[in-house]
């Protein structure tokens, strides 16, 4: 499987998402600096509330950059099924609780929380701060891991 192809996948996702939250944030600096927005009154806080969400978006605008400049310098390595588990890892796992519930998870450097529909799956992308890499990193195929809430999962694939 070649991973720079899903690596390229999730930078188009988050570029879409930067371009949102620039439009977002021009519509919030537009709102907060318009002369409707002026305060009348104490108790008139549109302005206020504008210039609150354009700076939220702008730490948004941030973080989705930073995310961008680390997956273009992102080379995942290749894994076999005797390597443990870490940064750069595409792991399937299985629930012990429910066998048919199967996961398939993407180790990366950030976009933790995103989803990606890539050759006919769908590959949930963790960061190195998520609890599940957590209980991943280190393990190898066939172990089994445990998070923080208690839930039971097989290794069954490392790529």
């Amino acid at each position: 499987m070649d991973k720079h192809n899903l690596v390229q996948q999730i930078l188009r996702q988050l570029e879409e998402a930067l371009d949102h939250a620039l439009a977002a944030a021009e519509e919030a600096h537009k709102g907060a600096t318009h002369e409707q927005s002026k305060a009348e009154t104490q108790y008139d806080t549109l302005g206020l509330e504008h210039a609150y969400l354009a700076e939220g978006q702008a730490r948004r605008i941030q973080e989705l950059q930073d995310s961008i400049t680390q997956l273009h310098h992102f080379q995942p390595a290749t894994f076999t099924q005797d390597d443990p588990i870490y940064l750069g890892a595409l792991v399937t796992i299985q629930s012990l609780a429910t066998a048919s519930q199967t996961l398939t998870v993407f180790l990366a450097p950030c976009a933790g929380g995103l989803k990606v529909n890539w050759q006919e799956q769908s590959i949930q992308v963790i960061s190195p701060t998520s609890p599940i890499t957590q209980a991943l990193l280190g393990l190898y195929c066939d172990d089994d891991c445990q998070l923080e809430n208690g839930l039971k999962y097989n290794i069954t694939h490392v790529e």
